[in-house]
């Protein structure tokens, strides 16, 4: 805990102050500027234009966030699970390779994957996704409360871990289509993502890609933004693979003339084995990022049976083969008595 004495007050108030000061000058002059300009000169450690030596230093500082929800297809389409990346480019500055690299592969590495399940609504279908399928990490089972208090902590990060009274950093937040618009409709988890004291932008993975001019559709799904890089994604309905197949679409669509541009080759920057990507395909470097382990949470549960609620085996090894919810299969909607053997009664989502 941090302890204040009285003569630091002033001096930490006054800091804090000016840090939001900063944050609010911030995400005036980026919303000025287009997502793509603004995105190039931070994945690319640039100053922005407009922005003054300190608000650049504050620019800097900010964290690159993804978010892909997950809703029920049914009323009260309660929230499912949730698809987290981030991308803190302090990290990069601080490590030798400081470049993109091919395909953006260095940046990749420093992007952390997360996919949340809501616990007690595990048992509930997803249609066409399969929950149980993230492949660019740890998917973790939590309450609600714990996903809302990690959304919480991405959005509030101080710029000094050691003095508080700085203030947090910039986030710039990634959303895909209307994702973000159903997540304000219907406020699931009590904190509104774009509208956080924190947020400079809002940014729409989408539009980005045609700005780009990665296609001429403002409204592309992520298997069709993918295929100018040759990437076939694996899963995409997965939100936890949402989220990491969004952030690779934006920073390869931001850094096209970085990755691909060659002066006689590709003076457009096709995407493709031009410039420093040239020494390999881009889904090579998206198999590896696959490959590589992203460090889970200090919370929740890796293990848990959406059957009988335990954590310690899941619902392929359960012992309770012969599961039925007699709420559910009561139910007047076809969907809860379809869905009546995936549960306990006790774990029902529903009364």
């Amino acid at each position: 805990m941090l302890i204040l004495l009285s003569q630091d007050r002033p001096t930490l108030t006054m800091s804090m102050k000016s840090t939001r000061q900063r944050l609010v000058a911030l995400r005036h002059i980026v919303g000025t500027s287009t997502p793509t300009t603004v995105l190039r000169s931070y994945l690319n450690g640039d100053p922005l234009k407009g922005l003054s030596k300190s608000q650049n230093a504050l620019f800097k500082d900010a964290v690159l966030v993804t978010v892909y929800r997950k809703w029920l297809a049914f009323p009260p389409n309660s929230l499912l699970d949730i698809g987290i990346t981030t991308f803190d480019r302090r990290k990069l500055d601080e490590g030798v390779d400081k470049y993109a690299g091919a395909h953006a592969e260095n940046f990749f590495r420093h992007v952390w994957f997360l996919h949340l399940r809501i616990r007690e609504r595990a048992h509930l279908p997803q249609g066409d996704a399969d929950p149980d399928r993230f492949h660019f990490g740890s998917t973790v089972f939590t309450t609600q409360e714990e996903a809302r208090g990690l959304l919480h902590d991405v959005w509030h990060q101080p710029v000094d871990e050691e003095n508080a009274g700085l203030g947090n950093r910039p986030i710039i937040y990634i959303s895909f289509g209307n994702n973000d618009g159903y997540a304000t409709m219907r406020r699931d988890l009590d904190f509104d993502l774009s509208s956080a004291n924190t947020t400079i932008a809002v940014m729409n993975a989408q539009s980005i890609a045609h700005q780009a001019n990665i296609t001429r559709s403002q409204d592309a799904s992520i298997d069709y933004l993918l295929k100018p890089f040759k990437i076939t994604p694996h899963d995409p309905a997965n939100s936890g693979n949402a989220a990491a197949y969004i952030t690779i679409i934006v920073f390869l669509s931001v850094l096209r003339m970085d990755l691909y541009h060659q002066i006689v080759e590709n003076p457009k920057g096709k995407p493709g084995r031009y410039g420093q990507s040239k020494s390999k395909p881009a889904r090579h470097v998206i198999n590896a990022l696959m490959l590589r382990p992203t460090p889970a949470p200090p919370f929740g549960h890796q293990t848990y049976c959406s059957a009988c609620g335990s954590c310690e085996h899941i619902r392929p090894s359960c012992d309770d083969v012969f599961v039925a919810c007699m709420r559910c299969a009561r139910s007047k909607q076809s969907w809860r008595r379809e869905n009546a053997e995936s549960h306990l009664e006790e774990l029902c989502a529903f009364p």
